[in-house]
C-alpha cells in the first residue's frame, strides 16, 4: 500500500512501481522534481540537458506523460523527436504503460478510448490526447497542454549543419508555439551538440527578452 501511495504521489515512485528494473540515481530525482513542477504549472518552460544514456528519455518522455495523464487525464500531449518513428515508439510505450493492470490500479479513472489506440496517436476517454510527431513535420489541428521535444537532432552531423539547425528553429517557432494551449508548457530534452542548437538558440532568445527557461 505504501508503494502504491508513493506511486500516485511522485514520478519517481510511479517509475519504480511500473518499471521494477529501474535503477534510480540522484540525477533522476532532480529531473523528476522538475517535471512534477511542470505538471503542477509551477514551471512552464523546462530544459533538461544531459549526456546520452543517463535515463532522461525514460523518465521524461515515457513515464512522465503516463504519470501526468494519471493525474490529469484530460491533458493533451504532443511528443516530438528528430525521428517520427522514435516518437511513435515512445507513444506506444506510454500507451502500453497506461494499459497495464498495475497502472489501472493506480489511476483507474484514466482509461484509453477504445476507438483510438494507434501507437503514436491515441486518446483517453476523458478527452486527453497523445500525439507523436517528427521534428519538422506539420502539427495540424492539434493542441498541446504539454509539448515535449526529445533530442531534436538525429545526429551530430545534423546539429553541425547550419541548414538543419535553421530548419529545427523555424519548426519550433512556427509549430510549437502555435500549438500550445493557454497555460501550456514546453519541455526540451537533449544533450548539447552545438552552441547554436535548439537549446542554445532558446537560451539566447531568453537573454534577449524571450521565454524564461528552467535549466
Amino acid at each position: 500500500m505504501l508503494k502504491r501511495r508513493q506511486a500516485r504521489q511522485s514520478l519517481i515512485g510511479f517509475t519504480e512501481y511500473t518499471y521494477d528494473r529501474y535503477n534510480t540515481g540522484a540525477h533522476h530525482r532532480t529531473i523528476a522534481e522538475q517535471l512534477e513542477r511542470v505538471m503542477r504549472r509551477e514551471v512552464d518552460r523546462l530544459m533538461l540537458l544531459m549526456p546520452p544514456r543517463h535515463g532522461k528519455s525514460e523518465l521524461a518522455s515515457r513515464r512522465y506523460p503516463a504519470f501526468c495523464l494519471g493525474n490529469y487525464p484530460h491533458r493533451q500531449i504532443i511528443a516530438a523527436s528528430a525521428s517520427e518513428s522514435f516518437a511513435t515508439d515512445v507513444g506506444r510505450d506510454v500507451r502500453n504503460i497506461i494499459k497495464d493492470p498495475s497502472y489501472q490500479r493506480l489511476f483507474p479513472d484514466t482509461q484509453l478510448a477504445e476507438d483510438s489506440q494507434a501507437s503514436g496517436r491515441w486518446h483517453t476517454k476523458q478527452g486527453g490526447v497523445f500525439y507523436a510527431v517528427g521534428v519538422g513535420s506539420q502539427v495540424l489541428g492539434k493542441g498541446a497542454d504539454e509539448f515535449i521535444i526529445d533530442d531534436p537532432f538525429g545526429s551530430m552531423a545534423d546539429a553541425q549543419s547550419e541548414v538543419e539547425r535553421k530548419r529545427v528553429k523555424d519548426w519550433f517557432q512556427g509549430s510549437v508555439y502555435n500549438r500550445l494551449q493557454p497555460n501550456g508548457a514546453i519541455i526540451v530534452i537533449n544533450h548539447r551538440m552545438h552552441e547554436d542548437d535548439l537549446s542554445g538558440y532558446l537560451l539566447e532568445q531568453q537573454n534577449n527578452g524571450g521565454d524564461r527557461w528552467e535549466v
